[in-house]
This record gives C-alpha cells, structure tokens and sequence, in this order.
C-alpha cells in the first residue's frame, strides 16, 4: 500500500515537472526578441584632390579666371588628368596627364596630342603647371587663347619658363584651333644676338667700360663690375653673338603677338660665366608666307646702369 502511494506521488511530481518545463518552453518560444537597429553603411566620399597648394591656387586666381581659363581635374578610363576649360566653349578642354608627360586637346568635336618639346639635350620639357607663385611651386605654365593667325578663329598657346639665380628661359606653343595643327615659332634669339657687337675699352673705377654697337649703327655705352685686381684683365672679356642664359617670352593677347626679350652681356674669362650688361627686346607676330610665327618688329637695346650690373 505504501509503495503504490509512493509510485503515486512520484507520477504525480513527474507530471508537474514535465508540465512546467512544457510551459517555460513554451514562453521562451513565444517571447519578442529585442529589435537590433538597423545597420547602414555610410558612403564615405573620396577626399578631394589636391591639384596645387591652396597658396598657389589664390595666386593663380588672384586676377580672376587665370587666362579666361577654369583648372580642375578630371579621371578618364582610370587616369587623372587636369584639366583646363573655358565655360564660353564648352566642346573645348586642354588636359594635361597626371605626370606633365602629355597634353591633349579637344575642340569642335576633334581632339589632338600636343607636340612633345625637346631641351638641348634630348629630352622631353613637361607640360608644367604654375602661375608663377614662387611658394609652393617654380617657374610659369599657362595656357593662352589668342586669334596668332588674324582668322577671327582662336589659337591655344602655352607658355612656360622657369630658372634660377642668373639663368632663365622661357618657350612657347602655339595651336591654330580650327585647324588643329602647331603653328612653328621661329624664335630670334641668335638673329638678336647678332644685332650688336661688343668692344671693351678698358676699366675706369672697378668697372669695364664698353661701347656696344648695333646693325643700324647706332651706339651704347655700358659697364660691368670688373671684380678682379689685375689692371688687364678687362682685356679677356669676349661677348659671344649667341642665345645667352636669360631669355623671357610674353603673349599680348589682345594683338596676337609675342614679344621677347634677351639679357645680353661680357663672358667672364675666369669662371666662364657672362656679366650681363644690357636688354635685347623684339616683337614676333604670325606670317602669312611663312606660315609661322617670326620676328615682326626691330631689335631695340636698352643699357643697364652701372648700379644694376
């Protein structure tokens, strides 16, 4: 009796364990899981390149539009470029490659590489760009939009130079647009530095004076600074007629002209430099025969004073 008591309560305690766990189960079930937000990705921009330095670009806008042109940049087929345009021409962009190498243009539906320029010694000058700012970035770069020709049709030039302490050389392109062909540049700096010859005439107060004559005739004197003790030397000084070491070219593009100038002076028979003593300036306008850009105008000679050499 007692054990089937016993069997009794233990079904019955069995039952209600079961039940229960039946019940938790089922809450555990039925219970909301907590809300998860929502995560979302959030698209992070590219930062923006930088063409040039902040310094150099105020400089460059520091008139307004440089040149009548808007610099920016561009990525095509995965390669930058920067990129020159003008707003009056939309169907028209210079674009330079991300490591000056090339320049292209596109204008009227026709698109065309640039030249490449060679120095004297063979290699290829860059398409640099600069306006001048000497802070962040050397030399000078620009393009220009000037009608060279007298079409009523506009052409692209672009100018670009640089240097340092005594040394300058500026060169120049120019692209008939409509066209699409180089427009050659004939540049006059040994026809200039033949236009003058130089005699030294001895040295009075630490400077060699000289008397510089040109091809119509007319004459200059001027002095360099002598620098040395011995009495003869002025006697070793030589000006060789050639392109010297400081050229500089400026578009007017208003005219349609360039124009050039050359510092000219005495080689130094010591440490073969050249003492500059003077300015050779000339004009160069396009030629109808010719089909080029030539010397347009008479060399003129301006004499440095005897404080500046």
């Amino acid at each position: 009796m007692k054990r089937r008591k016993y069997m009794s309560w233990l079904c019955l305690l069995l039952t209600i364990f079961l039940v229960g766990c039946g019940a938790k189960e089922e809450e555990e079930t039925v219970q909301e899981q907590p809300e998860i937000p929502e995560q979302t990705e959030e698209k992070q921009e590219a930062p923006t390149r930088l063409l040039l330095s902040e310094e150099a670009l105020e400089y460059m806008y520091r008139d307004g539009r440089p040149n009548g042109f808007d610099f920016g940049g561009v990525e095509e087929n995965g390669h930058f470029y920067y990129e020159f345009t003008r707003p009056e021409e939309p169907d028209f962009y210079l674009r330079i490659s991300d490591g000056f190498e090339t320049a292209t243009v596109r204008y009227n539906g026709r698109t065309m590489k640039l030249n490449d320029r060679l120095n004297a010694s063979g290699y290829a000058w860059g398409w640099n760009i600069s306006a001048g700012y000497g802070g962040a970035v050397s030399g000078y770069g620009m393009p220009f939009w000037a009608d060279m020709t007298g079409d009523g049709q506009p052409d692209l030039l672009y100018l670009q130079g640089g240097g340092g302490t005594g040394i300058h050389e500026d060169w120049c392109v120019a692209y008939d647009l409509a066209a699409m062909e180089e427009i050659p540049i004939l540049e006059p700096w040994e026809e200039m530095a033949e236009f003058i010859t130089i005699e030294t005439l001895g040295e009075e107060a630490g400077y060699i004076q000289c008397l510089i004559t040109d091809d119509e005739g007319r004459t200059y004197n001027a002095c360099i600074a002598a620098g040395y003790e011995e009495e003869t030397i002025w006697q070793e000084f030589r000006y060789a007629p050639i392109k010297s070491g400081w050229t500089t070219l400026d578009i007017d593009v208003e005219a349609g002209t360039l124009s050039a100038a050359m510092a000219f002076g005495m080689e130094d028979p010591r440490f073969q430099t050249v003492h500059y003593m003077g300015e050779l300036t000339t004009e160069l306008a396009y030629d109808t025969e010719q089909g080029a850009i030539v010397r347009s105008a008479p060399v003129t000679v301006t004499v440095y004073p005897p404080d500046k050499v």
